[in-house]
């Protein structure tokens, strides 16, 4: 038995090859061991990094989503605050048109009045009472009708069109001038736009007035068509209504035997020119029966009738002259106020321009008007 030792284990004997062999065997056991330990610490550090990139990989793009949405919000806030500085600017323009265009309707018609009011007053010395107070009467009518038209022209002004603006001038002069005939031309028919009868109080035909509304570009060839339209109706008088004036003329003249004028002052002159027309009809009158009517005019003036109209007239003259003295205080309070109101919303406009400006800086766009140096009063 020299081929064999005694296991220190179990005490039996072991062929020498045997217990080689075995030995072999635990160190080959072990070795896997450590290669399989090794292999799998391996995949376990592969599989960490792995999932570590992968991870990093989907944080990166998380970020990047980020930034892109961080730039689209802060060029949307940029567009928003173009876009507001913008309004704001349409505002301001909005607003100060508005006051400019309410100044210049209350100037024209505070002109319109006074012209009005001077134009009673200088004929008011050749009238009777009752005459005059049919001029007083035709003088409110005037007023009120020229107030609508100031009204309605600044609130409707972008919807008149040429037949709209042809309708309210005939309703306009149907309601100063009852007793006249105040009536269309058909469309169709040669001619201008309206017939304007003119009526004395007794109902005889004074005269005809021809009336013709444009609302485009100025063309001079319809001076030659109204006067035309004017000898074949043996018209004492044609205007022409135009909303867009010739630059040469500023409200209103008589050119090639035509009125031009714009629709603001069409009623006052219509006033005025029906007026003369009634006032050459009864010259006419007057010296076709002259001679049988100077002896009843004579006795008329030595009579009492006639002083006591004409201290009638007097007393008239005076209420007349003591209402427009009235008329001037009322009017002197409102400009007063409104001037009042003027310079407060000035004041405001300028106060909300500087706070801006401290807020936005440079990036308000620059307003001449509230620049240093031209500071509200």
């Amino acid at each position: 038995m020299a081929n064999t030792v005694k296991c220190k284990n179990c005490g039996q004997e072991i062929e020498i090859s045997e217990a080689l062999t075995h030995q072999i065997e635990e160190r080959l056991l072990i070795e896997i061991r450590k290669k399989h330990q090794e292999e799998i610490e391996s995949i376990k550090k592969t599989s960490e990094e792995v999932a570590r990139k992968k991870i990093e990989g989907e944080l990166e793009i998380e970020r990047k989503n980020r930034e892109e949405e961080n730039r689209e919000l802060k060029a949307k806030n940029q567009e928003m605050s173009a876009q507001i500085l913008d309004l704001m600017k349409q505002l301001r323009q909005m607003q100060e048109a508005d006051q400019k265009r309410a100044f210049e309707q209350e100037e024209k018609l505070r002109e319109e009045i006074k012209r009005a009011q001077e134009e009673a007053l200088k004929i008011a010395a050749d009238k009777s009472q009752g005459e005059i107070m049919e001029l007083k009467k035709q003088l409110e009518d005037t007023q009120k009708a020229l107030r609508e038209a100031q009204y309605k022209a600044s609130q409707t002004s972008q919807q008149l069109r040429g037949e709209v603006l042809e309708l309210d001038l005939e309703k306009t002069l149907k309601e100063t001038f009852p007793i006249d005939d105040i009536t269309p031309v058909a469309k169709g028919k040669q001619g201008a736009d309206i017939s304007q009868v003119v009526k004395g109080r007794s109902g005889k035909i004074a005269g005809v007035i021809l009336w013709e509304v444009k609302r485009a570009k100025w063309d001079k060839k319809w001076l030659s068509k109204l006067r035309e339209d004017g000898r074949k109706a043996e018209a004492s008088a044609a205007i022409l209504v135009c909303d867009k004036l010739p630059r040469e003329i500023k409200h209103f003249e008589i050119k090639d035997g035509v009125l031009i004028t714009s629709y603001e002052y069409a009623l006052s002159l219509a006033s005025v020119i029906r007026r003369s027309i009634l006032q050459i009809a009864v010259a006419k009158q007057t010296a076709a029966n002259k001679d049988e009517k100077l002896e009843s005019l004579y006795e008329y003036l030595q009579s009492e009738a006639f002083r006591h109209r004409f201290e009638a007239f007097a007393e008239g003259i005076h209420e007349m002259r003591e209402n427009l003295e009235r008329e001037k205080a009322a009017m002197e309070k409102i400009w007063k106020a409104r001037e009042q109101q003027i310079k407060k919303l000035a004041l405001n406009a300028s106060r909300m321009y500087g706070e801006l400006q401290g807020v936005m800086g440079s990036a308000l766009p620059d307003i001449k008007t509230f620049a240093l140096g031209d500071g509200i009063d």
